[in-house]
């Protein structure tokens, strides 16, 4: 239905004479089409191969067409789940927490949300049990401070801790089979900083242990089977933005204001045993362990404010960002997550409806942008279950719960694939079993060093894809003979009876 004008273009390459593949004279005559792609398809040999200037030629090889590392996950596609699944008629939600702050936690129970009410609430609704709420007041925990950060521990999914803006860690323990009343008495409280808590994390390994950083500008690690601080680490002189374990345990690693990002092995020095230039933006950051350790990947902001994801080499930190990618102009730190079985790096900001996804690969160009997913409406953030609840008869590599002003919806990441009924097993390798701890948070002191399980994703009745039988490739069309032969009238009556 739509009609347009190709114009008259006429190129022409001089080359040598007596190689007729250096020379060329197309003319594309006017005429209607019925689409621009196939001006497109006219022009482009033409503009491909004139090349450069009048009288030279120039030809194109293999490495000028050759194309980008591929990704698997290149067309990955997001989608909300049905509403059944959906949580709504959540009120009074608090919609300004800390920009350190995740703004809400998931386990594989339970999703713990902060209310716009004094005294610090959180309400904790069961994931199991979607539906409507009441108008109702729910049941909270009652911090009697302002929350700043949260997060519930990995190995325990009734251990919730909470940091409150007068420096002190609650550490709450919910009832078996969810909040049916108010808590007002904490389980533990840590003691230690002198002002204000910006961010807080459990150790990915050893059981009750935590670290926090706050406005005193320390980082320290707490146990919670001795209800005390354990150790504590200098050399941050600016606003800590961010903290982040390394996949062994061993190390940790830090964003800071200060322009600078550090790695620390709190076992054997308070003071960092690396050190580089981080994100030149002040905004906020984050970042988080990739390629296997190998790697940081820091999301924060240059000096003009432009959202930017830089890439560092674990072991040179000195060095610099070996990558990085620009996203785009927002005001919201990107919060990444980031899934070691796929390399694939899934980042949104509060209040953004797009949400980023990117493979990571540890070698040039390192950053592979895939197919991003939009929400509806404004979200306030994404929070990721285990590998376990993905449903791969689907090919999901990633379920989230999305917060929003008023629900919970779970959103799917899945893998297009055609033959759905193999295990794909290219896409899932063996996972790691980290809800279950390696080890304590004593013999981790102690110096010792654990190591997760890992288990396969492919249920019994699937067979890998890697296994499914060769299937003959199948001819789209007829030879030609079939078409071109002479058919007897017999036939003919058959074709028409038939």
């Amino acid at each position: 239905s739509h009609v347009s004008v190709c114009t008259v273009v006429m190129v022409t390459c001089y080359g040598n004479p007596g190689n007729p593949d250096l020379s060329c004279s197309t003319q594309a005559r006017s005429s209607m089409r019925t689409s621009t792609q196939t001006q497109q398809e006219h022009l482009q040999p033409c503009l491909l191969r004139s090349g450069g200037r009048e009288g030279t030629s120039s030809r194109l090889t293999s490495t000028d067409l050759s194309p980008g590392p591929s990704s698997k996950f290149r067309h990955i596609q997001g989608a909300v789940m049905h509403r059944d699944t959906h949580i709504t008629n959540i009120r009074s939600l608090n919609l300004t927490t800390p920009g350190e702050c995740d703004g809400f936690c998931v386990n594989r129970q339970r999703v713990a949300v902060p209310l716009a009410i004094s005294g610090g609430q959180i309400a904790v609704l069961e994931v199991r049990l979607p539906g409507r709420l009441p108008d109702t007041a729910l049941p909270t925990i009652q911090n009697s401070v302002s929350v700043v950060d949260f997060c519930w521990d990995p190995f325990d999914s009734h251990r919730l801790a909470v940091a409150g803006d007068d420096a002190k860690i609650r550490v709450w323990q919910v009832p078996e089979g969810g909040l049916k009343e108010t808590l007002t008495e904490p389980e533990l409280i840590l003691q230690g900083h002198t002002e204000k808590i910006y961010s807080i994390k459990f150790h990915p390994l050893a059981s009750g242990l935590l670290v926090s950083s706050s406005y005193d500008l320390s980082v320290r690690l707490w146990s919670l089977e001795s209800g005390e601080q354990v150790k504590l680490l200098t050399g941050h002189q600016d606003q800590v933005f961010g903290l982040a374990w390394s996949p062994d345990g061993r190390l940790l690693a830090t964003v800071c204001k200060d322009g600078k990002v550090r790695i620390y092995d709190p076992r054997k020095s308070s003071e960092p045993v690396q050190e580089g230039p981080g994100p030149e933006g002040h905004r906020g950051a984050r970042l988080v362990w990739v390629c296997d350790g190998s790697f940081l990947l820091v999301s924060g902001f240059d000096s003009r404010s432009e959202r930017v994801l830089y890439l560092f080499s674990a072991n040179h930190l000195s060095s610099g960002a070996v990558s990085s990618t620009p996203v785009n102009i927002s005001p919201s730190t990107l919060i990444p997550y980031y899934d070691p079985d796929t390399s694939i790096v899934i980042l949104t900001g509060k209040g953004d409806t797009r949400v980023y996804i990117y493979e990571l690969i540890p070698e040039e160009p390192y950053f592979i942008e895939c197919s991003s997913f939009n929400s509806p409406e404004p979200h306030k953030g994404l929070a990721f279950l285990p590998k376990t609840e993905c449903n791969v008869r689907e090919v999901e590599v990633a379920v989230a719960l999305m917060l929003t002003k008023t629900s919970i919806e779970p959103v799917a990441f899945r893998v297009p694939r055609v033959k759905k009924e193999f295990f794909q097993d290219d896409v899932y390798s063996d996972t790691v079993v980290w809800w279950e701890p390696a080890l304590t948070a004593s013999s981790w002191l102690a110096g010792s060093n654990g190591q997760h399980n890992k288990m396969s994703l492919k249920p019994e009745d699937m067979m890998p894809v890697s296994e499914a039988p060769k299937e003959a490739p199948v001819r789209k069309y007829l030879p030609s003979s079939v078409y071109l032969e002479e058919k007897t009238d017999e036939q003919k009556k058959e074709e028409v009876n038939f």
